[in-house]
C-alpha cells in the first residue's frame, strides 16, 4: 500500500477530480439501488393491491422510477467521464514527474539500461498505473461507501436483516478480495516483469533488425520473443482464471445475500414488523448492493501488477544522481576560462579513461582536441557538462564546476554531442529546441552557419519538413548540421563541438568550417575531432594520449 500512497501523493493536484469520480460513482450506485428497491416495492404493492382489490396510487412511484432511471444513466456517464479525466490527468502528472527525475540521470545512469527498457518504463509502465485509480482506489472507496449506506438503510427497516446482509457483504467485500489479492500476487508480478521484458526484446529487435539479419541471429531473437510471450500469456491466463473464480464467488455471495434477506425479512413480515411489499424491496435492494461489491475483489487482483510496475519506475526515478548539485552553489563566474588539471576518470575500477589530463582554455580561445578513439575525448565533454563525476580539478573562471549549479553551468554552454538526437518533428522545431526565443533572423543565420540554407530552400516543405523518428528521414550529414544549427542558435559564450563535420562531404565540410570560423570568433570553443579539415578552426591543437 506504500506504493499506492506514493502514487496518489504524486497526483495530489488531481484529488478534486478523483474525489469527484468517486462521489459520482457512489451516487450512480445509490441511485441504482434505490431504483431497484422502488421497483420491487412498486411491483409488490401493485400485486397486493390487485389481490386485495384496493386502491393504489401508482402515478408517483411510476414517475419516480422513470426519473431514477434517467439519473442512473446520466450519473454513470458522468462518473465515467470524470473518473477517466482524473486518470488521464494523473498519468500526465506521473509522466512529467518521471521525466524530470530521469533527465539528470542521463547519460551516466540511463546508459546502464537498454533503450527499449527506459522507453517502456516511461510509456507503458506509467500507462499501466491507470489501474491504481480506476480499478483499485475508486472501486474500493466507492464500494465501502455504498456498503455503509446500504447497511444503514436496511438497519432502519430491520435489524436482523441488516446483520444478515452485513455477514454476506463481509465475505464478499473483505474475505473474497483478500483471497483474490493473495492468489493474484505472484502471477500479477510475473506478468508485469514479463511484459517489460517482452517490450525490451521487441524494441531491441526492431532497432537492431539489420544487424540481426546480417549476423544470422534473427531466428534466435524471434524464438526468444516467442518464449517470453508464451510465459506472459500463461501468467495472464492464471490471472484470468482467478478473475473468473472471483466473479463466480461474488455471484454466489449475491445470491446468498438475497436468500439471507428473504429469510430475515420473511420472519419480520410474520411478526408484523415489516410490510409485505417491503420484503420484495429488501431482497431486490440487497441484490443491487452487490454492484458495488463486485469490483472490490478485482481491485486487489490488479494491485500486484500495478505495484510491480511502479517499483520498476522507482528503480529508475530513485537512482542516485551521478553528480548532485552542491547544497549552496557558488555564483557563476563572469570569466569563461576553462582550466583542467590532473583530471582522472574511470568507467570501471582499474580501467582509467583519463589519468592526469591537463588542459587550459583562455577566454575566447579555440582549442582542437585530437586523439585516437577511446582516449577519453567524449568523456571529457561529459565531465565539463557535469554529466559525470571526476577526480582532479575542472574549473570555469577559477570556480570548480562541481561547486556550480548544473543548470546554470549548462546555460553557459552550447553543445554538439558525438551522437546528437533529432526529435520526431520538423527541422524548425529541432533547431528551435536550442533557443525558443530566437527570431527569424537568428534562425536564418543558424541555417547559414550550419550550411543548411540551400538544402532547406530546396525542400518542398522547407523548415516544416519532418525529420522522422530519430532523424530517419534525413541523412547523417544533414542530421548533424541540424544539430549544429541547434547548438549555434543558443548563442552561448562557450561552445563544445564533438565531431562537427562528421558525415559531411568535402564541399559541405569546407563551407561549414568557414562559417564556423566567423561564428565562433570571441567565444571559448572546444572542438573534439579527428578530421584535419576542422583544425583551421582552432587557435591551437592539443593531442590526447592513447
Amino acid at each position: 500500500m506504500r506504493a499506492i500512497r506514493r502514487i496518489l501523493s504524486l497526483a495530489r493536484q488531481q484529488w478534486l477530480w478523483m474525489t469527484g469520480g468517486i462521489a459520482l460513482g457512489f451516487s450512480a450506485i445509490a441511485v441504482n439501488c434505490i431504483l431497484m428497491a422502488v421497483s420491487g416495492w412498486f411491483i409488490a404493492s401493485m400485486a397486493i393491491a390487485g389481490v386485495a382489490k384496493s386502491e393504489f396510487d401508482y402515478f408517483f412511484p411510476a414517475a419516480a422510477i422513470r426519473i431514477l432511471a434517467i439519473f442512473r444513466t446520466a450519473g454513470r456517464y458522468a462518473e465515467r467521464l470524470v473518473s477517466h479525466e482524473a486518470t488521464l490527468r494523473m498519468l500526465a502528472d506521473l509522466r512529467v514527474w518521471l521525466f524530470k527525475r530521469l533527465e539528470p540521470l542521463a547519460p551516466a545512469v540511463l546508459e546502464k539500461y537498454a533503450g527499449g527498457d527506459v522507453a517502456g518504463r516511461l510509456r507503458s509502465d506509467v500507462d499501466s498505473l491507470e489501474n491504481v485509480y480506476l480499478r483499485v482506489v475508486a472501486p474500493i472507496v466507492t464500494g465501502l461507501l455504498a456498503i455503509g449506506a446500504a447497511l444503514l438503510f436496511v438497519f432502519y427497516l430491520d435489524t436482523v436483516a441488516a446483520l444478515s446482509l452485513a455477514s454476506v457483504l463481509f465475505i464478499s467485500a473483505m474475505v473474497l478480495p483478500a483471497v483474490t489479492g493473495r492468489l493474484s500476487r505472484q502471477p500479477g508480478e510475473e506478468a508485469a516483469e514479463l511484459s517489460g521484458k517482452l517490450r525490451n526484446l521487441a524494441t531491441d529487435g526492431f532497432q537492431g533488425a539489420e544487424e540481426l539479419f546480417l549476423l544470422g541471429a534473427a531466428e534466435r531473437q524471434a524464438a526468444e520473443v516467442e518464449r517470453v510471450s508464451e510465459q506472459l500469456v500463461a501468467a495472464q491466463e492464471r490471472l484470468a482464471r482467478i478473475s473468473a473464480w472471483s466473479l463466480s464467488a461474488n455471484v454466489l455471495c449475491a445470491g446468498g445475500g438475497g436468500a439471507a434477506m428473504l429469510l430475515a425479512g420473511g420472519a419480520a413480515v410474520r411478526h408484523g414488523t415489516l410490510a409485505p411489499a417491503a420484503l420484495a424491496m429488501l431482497v431486490i435492494f440487497a441484490a443491487a448492493t452487490f454492484e458495488a461489491v463486485g469490483p472490490m475483489a478485482g481491485a486487489l487482483q490488479h494491485l500486484p501488477a500495478a505495484t510491480a510496475n511502479f517499483d520498476r519506475l522507482l528503480e529508475l526515478a530513485d537512482s542516485a544522481l551521478p553528480v548532485a548539485d552542491p547544497p549552496s552553489p557558488k555564483a557563476l563566474p563572469a570569466s569563461k576560462e576553462i582550466s583542467i588539471r590532473d583530471l582522472r576518470f574511470a568507467y570501471q575500477e582499474g580501467k582509467k579513461v583519463l589519468d592526469g589530463f591537463h588542459l587550459e582554455l583562455a577566454q575566447g580561445e579555440r582549442v582542437a582536441l585530437v586523439g585516437p578513439s577511446g582516449c577519453g575525448k567524449s568523456t571529457l565533454v561529459d565531465v565539463l557538462l557535469r554529466f559525470r563525476d571526476y577526480q582532479g580539478s575542472v574549473c570555469l573562471g577559477g570556480v570548480e564546476v562541481r561547486d556550480l549549479a548544473a543548470d546554470e553551468l549548462r546555460r553557459e554552454m552550447a553543445v554538439l554531442p558525438q551522437r546528437p538526437h533529432l526529435f520526431n518533428t520538423t527541422i524548425r522545431e529541432n533547431i528551435l529546441a536550442g533557443n525558443r526565443e530566437a527570431d527569424a533572423a537568428q534562425l536564418e543565420r543558424a541555417l547559414e552557419d550550419a550550411g543548411l540554407s540551400n538544402w532547406v530552400a530546396g525542400l518542398p516543405a522547407g523548415l516544416d519538413t519532418p525529420v522522422g523518428e530519430g532523424g530517419g528521414e534525413v541523412s547523417g550529414g544533414e542530421g548533424r548540421r541540424i544539430a549544429l544549427a541547434r547548438a549555434l542558435i543558443k548563442d552561448a559564450p562557450i561552445l563544445i563541438l564533438d565531431e562537427p563535420t562528421e558525415g559531411m562531404d568535402a564541399a559541405t565540410e569546407r563551407l561549414v568550417v568557414a562559417r564556423l570560423a566567423e561564428r565562433t570568433a570571441g567565444k571559448t570553443v572546444l572542438i573534439v575531432t579527428h578530421r584535419p579539415a576542422c583544425l583551421p578552426l582552432a587557435d591551437r591543437v592539443v593531442r590526447m594520449p592513447a
